[in-house]
């Protein structure tokens, strides 16, 4: 079945489906109380291919004011973010020595303080108000709102044409990135930079990364996908490099002048992606396939040892969600995460209490589910006395 209607990165209308979830509650969101579930409400998930260009995207979109207004994912809480944020900020820094940098979804200001502490004059722009009354209350510049051409011009208003225009983790949230690319076009200076981190395909494809395909991340690029993008908006890729933020992510710098060379790594990421044929439909049918049997076994594995076992998980995010619906773990006890945006809070679709860390100790489990797999070590090495087992679900089902 072909779904007619435009690519978000091509415009071509050849989009067809290689995974379907079913309906799925929105990934982010927790409920606060019993009082709610009745409210709470699934919305279609399934995942299109472009057949033009090898886009991998959500073509239903869910209302961002539905999504983000009560945002409950506060990135300063998370030890390995704020460590990847310093060290970008350092990045920028000594690559740009930029004097102004403008951050697209800068949530609770995780990048913007190291900037700020580097001397940089540095602004954010967020959609969700919760969030950046978090961002506001540290001193920071922040806007609430979309970052749109208006927004840009008021900016460039008060800080000049600006030197860096950044976003990480929130430009695949975007139904419309023309918009942002349009505003990030009349803030920059006319040799300024383009940044933006990505979750990576490449990732998704070569660690069955499904769990992070959920309503938020509408779009996931590959090199091939953003760059041809970005060029459709005036916009030339110059770098690319791979990092591994939230299990593999891409990190790309354009600019509005042409003519610069590529860097060595932009080329070996081109040749990468050529060798796994990242941007072919056929490829992502494959994948398709793939993490439907992996959903099987790990529905099927647990299934069974809740029987006789008692099981825990550990990692509220968004992949939590997936996991816990996708395989239907009502039989949690509960679900550890140490944000107390979360904590107190009920899982989505599974209504599994949200608990704070030291609960574990209080009546360990025999099995702990880890949803957010990509921090296991950590989690494991944070929770050293506990003697049950850990499960992880990714790349391959674990258990340690």
């Amino acid at each position: 079945m072909t779904v007619s209607m435009p690519c978000r990165g091509c415009e071509a209308t050849a989009l067809e489906p290689f995974l379907d979830l079913g309906e799925m509650p929105l990934a982010g969101g927790f409920l606060k109380d019993d009082d709610v579930i009745a409210e709470e409400r699934r919305y279609p998930l399934t995942i299109h291919v472009c057949h033009a260009c090898g886009l991998v995207q959500i073509v239903d979109v869910v209302d961002p004011e539905i999504l983000f207004q009560d945002y409950s994912f506060s990135s300063s809480t998370i030890e390995a973010l704020v460590r990847h944020f310093d060290a970008y900020a350092a990045w920028l820094v000594e690559r740009f020595a930029p004097r102004t940098v403008v951050e697209v979804g800068c949530n609770d200001g995780v990048l913007l303080k190291p900037l700020v502490r580097g001397g940089v004059r540095a602004c954010g722009v967020d959609v969700s108000r919760n969030i950046t009354d978090l961002a506001r209350a540290w001193g920071l510049d922040v806007v609430t709102g979309y970052f749109t051409p208006e927004v840009a011009d008021e900016i460039r208003a008060r800080l000049g044409a600006v030197d860096v225009v950044t976003g990480s983790n929130t430009f695949a949230h975007n139904a419309h990135p023309a918009i942002i690319l349009a505003a990030a076009r009349r803030l920059l200076a006319p040799a300024g930079h383009l940044c933006l981190e990505v979750m990576y395909a490449g990732d998704l494809l070569e660690y069955s990364q499904w769990d992070t395909l959920y309503h938020e991340h509408l779009t996931f690029y590959s090199l091939g996908t953003l760059a041809r993008l970005l060029g459709r908006h005036g916009f030339h890729v110059i770098h690319a490099e791979r990092l591994p933020m939230h299990g593999g992510s891409l990190r790309v710098v354009a600019t509005l002048r042409d003519g610069q060379p590529p860097s060595q790594q932009l080329s070996e990421i081109v040749r990468y992606e050529e060798r796994t044929r990242l941007n072919h439909p056929e490829t992502w049918h494959a994948f398709g396939r793939t993490i439907t049997r992996k959903i099987d076994v790990v529905r099927e594995t647990l299934g069974r040892l809740s029987r006789t076992s008692r099981l825990w998980g550990y990692g509220a995010a968004g992949k939590a969600t997936l996991w816990v619906n996708a395989c239907a773990m009502t039989y949690l006890e509960a679900m550890v995460d140490a944000s107390p945006l979360r904590a107190g809070r009920l899982m989505p679709g599974t209504h599994t209490p949200i608990v704070l860390p030291e609960r574990l100790k209080d009546n360990p489990p025999d099995y702990v589910f880890v949803t957010a797999w990509n921090y296991a070590d950590g989690i494991r090495e944070k929770e050293a006395w506990f003697r049950g087992i850990w499960v992880t679900p990714l790349p391959e089902l674990r258990m340690v």
